[in-house]
């Protein structure tokens, strides 16, 4: 099942003001089976020879791997339940190489999704398809649950 790009908009507006808008962040197309992520070359996100940051490529793979683990410990891609939000427990990234493109590109498919953790893996590449890194990611949810209801994108929860 693809999440509808409606959907997708709204997860980009609730990225306004964190760490996902900072880098540029972008959601190209995501459903429980792949998630694609993009992040455009900026020169704040380089490091001294005019390349990426290798944080700018580390934090575009977790943050593609978190959103491919939401997917999985969400109810459904219309609700988000803060307890339910999976955070990283483990990473292992290997990079290969390095780029000055025009953009990164994040593709992350799940390995093995079970009831406590989501193990994902991504690969990160330039404009032109060369690989840069590999990322596997081990994600649990922020708690085992909660008798909070889950809230629908757009609303606010409850006080």
């Amino acid at each position: 099942m693809n999440v509808s790009q409606e959907m997708v908009s709204q997860w980009q507006d609730a990225f306004k003001g964190t760490m996902m808008e900072l880098i540029g962040f972008t959601i190209v197309s995501a459903s429980k089976q792949l998630v694609i992520g993009e992040i455009p070359f900026r020169p704040e996100l380089s490091q001294l020879t005019g390349l990426f940051h290798a944080g700018a490529l580390l934090t575009l793979a977790d943050t593609t791997a978190t959103t491919l683990a939401n997917l999985h410990t969400q109810a459904s891609p219309e609700t988000f339940e803060p307890d339910r939000f999976p955070l990283t427990a483990q990473l292992n990234v290997n990079f290969i190489r390095n780029s000055e493109t025009s953009k990164l590109v994040a593709e992350s498919v799940p390995v093995h999704v079970g009831r406590r953790t989501v193990v994902v893996r991504t690969d990160v590449r330039d404009a032109s398809g060369r690989l840069l890194a590999t990322v596997t990611s081990t994600l649990v949810p922020t708690s085992e649950g909660s008798n909070v209801p889950p809230v629908r994108q757009g609303e606010k929860k409850a006080a």
